[in-house]
Order: C-alpha cells, then structure tokens, then sequence
C-alpha cells in the first residue's frame, strides 16, 4: 500500500506515521529523504526480498511530485498498478496534486491520498479529547476547552501539552483542573516573537521585559533557544542574499513567509555575518549544555543575552 500525505503539520503528520506504524505492525522501517534519492531508489528498495522477506514500511521525506523526472514517473504508475506488500509513506512538500497527471489519477484510485490540515476548533477539541479517552483518563468538555484555550488554539503545541499532562498522571485516572493550571503552559508564542525580534533589534531592555513574561509563563528556555537559532539562520541567509537579491526575490529563494523576510530585512545592519555566525554557534552549545551537560538552562540563556 502507499499512503500520500501532503501538509506542513508536523506532529500531526509524525502522529499519523506512529499510529500506521503501530496498525501495520511492521519492524522493518525504512527512511529515505527524496533529496539524496529518486523513486527509482526507493521501488528498488521496496521491490528487494532480503534473506529472511520481512515486510517493510519505507517513509520517504522531502517528497515531491515536481522533482518527479518523467521517467520516473512511468515506473512509478508500474508500480502502482503491481503493488507488493510493504507500505510506502510520502511525506509531500507539495501544496496540492496536479489532478490532471495520470499519476494522480492513479494515487486517487488505487492508494491512499490525505491533507494533513490545521483543525477547526471542534475537530481539535474532539482529538484532544480521544488522547485522554485512549489513555483510559476522565476528563470534562470544559477542561478540554481550558486546555486550548491555554494553548490558543495551536494544533502543535495543545498535542505536546497534553502528552506531557498525560505523562504527568501516569497511573491515576482522573484529570483535576489544579493538573491543567500546574502542567498545561500557556502558549506564549507571540511573546516568543516579541523577544526574538528584540535580539534581532539588539533591544536589551525589550529582550529582559519578553524573557520574563515568558518564565513566568513556564516556557522552556529550551523552546527559546530554538526560536532564536531560526531567527539568526534567517538573519543569515537573508544577510547574504540582500547582496545581490532584492527582498521579494528572496522570498522566492527562501520560500518563507514573506512577513518573516521583511523581519529580518530590518534587522540585517545589526548583525555583523560573523557575529551571526558565531550566535548560531553559541545557541546550539546552549542546548548541548542544557541537554547533554545538565547546566542549568535559565542561567547559560541569560549568559547569551549579556553578550547581545
């Protein structure tokens, strides 16, 4: 079987992938990334009986119809119409499928196509609720609601808040409202943005005003670190491209939110590319040292901006 899932709701997508794997049963998993191999790589791999013919789910990353080369293409209609047991999983970059190709055609008719789609208010609130039922857990339609309400709605982030609710009462059923208050962050990711386009601005008083907010909010320095290093890796690529791109051309290049390279564009008189660099260095030390080195992660994040 071959399933296709397009979107760019990443825990969403790895929950869909978990729960096939978990359904098919199947321990041989194999990972390709579609930007070091072609479909011809990959229906080797699949069509490949090994000595003791274990079935296989081979999950391709990076996947797009539109690096697809003709050739390839053709093979890969053969193949659909002469499936063997294992399972292919697409992970499609691709906004949509042109349904005028054959290839779609044949997707639509003999595999398994789905979008990978934000959810509506209802739809996320009957998810979160199966992740509490499906955990033996007892909890009531308005602390589901507090839950995303706290999370403001972010499909994302009220699955990873909820995990760590359901890991925090492990062993006990009943889900209290003091659990939520204690457990559940509140999702302060407009206030994350607030502190990285401060570092960005080099705004020192900005920069202490955000981070405290967002302690007192319980967000992880961790999450910090990782917004920052985004942040000084757009700056960058930015920095470098302004030399002979102009803003909507780099847009293009980037493929980003256009927004986002405006943001960045303001700010790429602030960082030296050697000071960018060297931040970009220096955060992903931070997270070794948090992460492998056991320091404490509020103190080495308050040393990084002492040297902003």
């Amino acid at each position: 079987m071959i399933y296709v899932f397009l979107g760019s709701e990443v825990n969403l997508l790895k929950r869909k992938i978990d729960d096939l794997i978990k359904e098919s049963s199947i321990n041989n998993i194999i990972n390709y990334d579609y930007d070091e191999y072609n479909i011809i790589d990959i229906l080797n791999e699949v069509n490949y009986v090994d000595l003791f013919n274990d079935k296989k789910l081979i999950i391709v990353s990076n996947f797009s119809f539109k690096k697809m080369k003709e050739k390839d293409e053709k093979e890969f209609i053969k193949y659909i119409d002469n499936m063997n047991d294992n399972v292919i999983v697409f992970k499609c970059i691709d906004n949509s499928l042109d349904e005028r190709k054959t290839i779609t055609k044949k997707l639509r008719e003999k595999c398994k196509v789905e979008e990978i789609k934000k959810m509506d208010y209802k739809q996320l609130h009957e998810y979160i609720t199966n992740m509490f039922t499906k955990n033996n857990k007892k909890i009531t339609y308005n602390q589901v609601k507090e839950i995303l309400n706290r999370c403001e709605y972010n499909d994302d982030f009220a699955i990873n808040e909820t995990e760590k609710l359901l890991l925090y009462k492990l062993g006990e059923e009943v889900i209290t409202d003091e659990d939520i208050e204690k457990v559940v962050s509140k999702n302060s990711e407009k206030e994350i943005f607030t502190l990285s386009d401060a570092v960005m601005k080099k705004n020192i008083k900005q920069i202490y005003e955000s981070y405290n907010i967002l302690i007192k909010s319980n967000i992880d320095p961790v999450v910090i670190i990782d917004s920052l290093e985004r942040q000084f890796r757009t700056l960058y690529q930015v920095k470098v491209l302004s030399k002979t791109m102009s803003e909507k051309d780099i847009v293009r290049k980037l493929k980003i939110n256009a927004y986002v390279v405006k943001k960045a564009y303001e700010n790429i008189n602030n960082y030296k590319e050697e000071e960018i660099i060297n931040n970009l260095y220096e955060l992903s030390n931070l997270d070794i040292d948090i992460k492998i080195n056991g320091l404490d992660r509020f103190k080495v994040l308050e040393n990084f901006f002492l040297k902003i």
